[in-house]
Protein backbone atom coordinates (compact mmCIF):
# COMPACT_ATOMS: atom_id res chain seq x y z
CA UNK A 1 0.00 0.00 0.00
CA UNK A 2 1.38 3.29 -0.94
CA UNK A 3 1.74 6.59 1.34
CA UNK A 4 -0.81 8.59 -0.04
CA UNK A 5 -3.48 5.67 -0.07
CA UNK A 6 -2.75 4.81 3.75
CA UNK A 7 -2.90 8.71 3.76
CA UNK A 8 -6.41 9.24 2.40
CA UNK A 9 -7.71 6.04 4.64
CA UNK A 10 -6.13 7.89 7.57
CA UNK A 11 -7.81 11.29 6.64
CA UNK A 12 -11.70 9.39 5.86
CA UNK A 13 -11.08 6.91 9.40
CA UNK A 14 -10.39 10.92 10.97
CA UNK A 15 -13.22 12.61 9.50
CA UNK A 16 -15.76 9.50 10.26
CA UNK A 17 -14.40 8.88 13.65
CA UNK A 18 -15.07 12.97 14.27
CA UNK A 19 -18.59 12.45 13.27
CA UNK A 20 -19.49 9.14 14.82
CA UNK A 21 -17.66 11.31 18.50
CA UNK A 22 -20.27 14.03 17.59
CA UNK A 23 -23.46 11.90 16.14
CA UNK A 24 -23.06 9.36 19.46
CA UNK A 25 -23.72 12.24 22.34
CA UNK A 26 -26.38 13.75 20.33
CA UNK A 27 -27.98 10.52 19.96
CA UNK A 28 -28.29 10.07 23.69
CA UNK A 29 -29.10 13.11 24.58
CA UNK A 30 -32.13 13.37 22.11
CA UNK A 31 -33.14 9.71 23.81
CA UNK A 32 -32.79 11.22 27.47
CA UNK A 33 -35.33 14.39 26.10
CA UNK A 34 -37.62 12.21 24.39
CA UNK A 35 -37.86 10.14 28.06
CA UNK A 36 -37.74 13.28 30.22
CA UNK A 37 -40.79 14.54 27.69
CA UNK A 38 -43.01 11.62 29.14
CA UNK A 39 -45.61 12.24 31.92
CA UNK A 40 -44.58 10.70 35.70
CA UNK A 41 -47.53 8.32 36.75
CA UNK A 42 -49.37 9.68 39.52
CA UNK A 43 -47.83 6.14 41.71
CA UNK A 44 -44.40 7.61 41.11
CA UNK A 45 -44.85 11.13 42.48
CA UNK A 46 -46.80 10.30 45.50
CA UNK A 47 -50.09 12.16 43.83
CA UNK A 48 -53.42 11.88 46.29
CA UNK A 49 -56.35 13.86 45.24
CA UNK A 50 -56.11 16.06 48.21
CA UNK A 51 -53.72 19.20 49.80
CA UNK A 52 -51.12 18.43 51.85
CA UNK A 53 -49.63 21.31 54.70
CA UNK A 54 -51.69 23.76 52.47
CA UNK A 55 -49.96 23.20 48.94
CA UNK A 56 -52.23 22.25 46.14
CA UNK A 57 -52.21 21.77 42.55
CA UNK A 58 -54.02 24.81 41.63
CA UNK A 59 -51.23 26.75 43.33
CA UNK A 60 -48.47 24.84 41.42
CA UNK A 61 -46.41 26.05 38.29
CA UNK A 62 -47.23 22.64 36.66
CA UNK A 63 -50.93 22.51 37.25
CA UNK A 64 -52.82 23.61 33.64
CA UNK A 65 -56.50 24.43 34.12
CA UNK A 66 -59.01 22.97 34.04
CA UNK A 67 -57.75 19.55 35.30
CA UNK A 68 -54.13 18.33 34.29
CA UNK A 69 -50.51 18.97 34.78
CA UNK A 70 -47.72 19.67 32.50
CA UNK A 71 -45.15 16.54 34.53
CA UNK A 72 -47.91 13.74 35.96
CA UNK A 73 -50.40 11.56 33.79
CA UNK A 74 -53.87 11.73 33.78
CA UNK A 75 -56.41 13.98 35.01
CA UNK A 76 -55.46 16.43 38.44
CA UNK A 77 -57.76 17.60 40.71
CA UNK A 78 -57.15 21.08 41.52
CA UNK A 79 -57.31 19.95 45.35
CA UNK A 80 -54.62 17.37 44.65
CA UNK A 81 -50.42 17.53 45.71
CA UNK A 82 -48.16 15.34 44.65
CA UNK A 83 -44.20 15.68 45.42
CA UNK A 84 -43.36 17.95 42.30
CA UNK A 85 -44.85 20.73 44.06
CA UNK A 86 -43.52 24.16 43.03
CA UNK A 87 -45.40 27.01 43.97
CA UNK A 88 -46.38 29.30 41.56
CA UNK A 89 -44.08 32.50 41.05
Amino acid sequence: MSDEKRDISRRKFLKLSGCAAILVPAAIIATDRAMAQGKASKDSVKYQDSPKDGQKCKDCQFFTEPNACQVVEGEISPEGWCNLYVKKQ
